[in-house]
């Protein structure tokens, strides 16, 4: 589960859209990376295409 996968890590909040087939993601970017984020979710057998940065 991609949830399970990153708040291993200590994130902040995940959020999941099983519909559109999205995870959003908060976390400190002076704790952790996004790549540490997306390794995590690639490790845990996600696909991770692109992904956006929020303001």
């Amino acid at each position: 589960m991609a949830r399970a996968a990153v708040e291993k890590l200590g994130v902040a909040s995940v959020e999941t859209d099983m519909n559109e087939h999205t995870v959003s993601v908060t976390f400190d970017d002076e704790k952790l990376s996004i790549d540490d984020v997306v390794t995590a979710l690639t490790r845990a057998g996600y696909a991770v295409p692109r992904y956006e940065a929020a303001n």
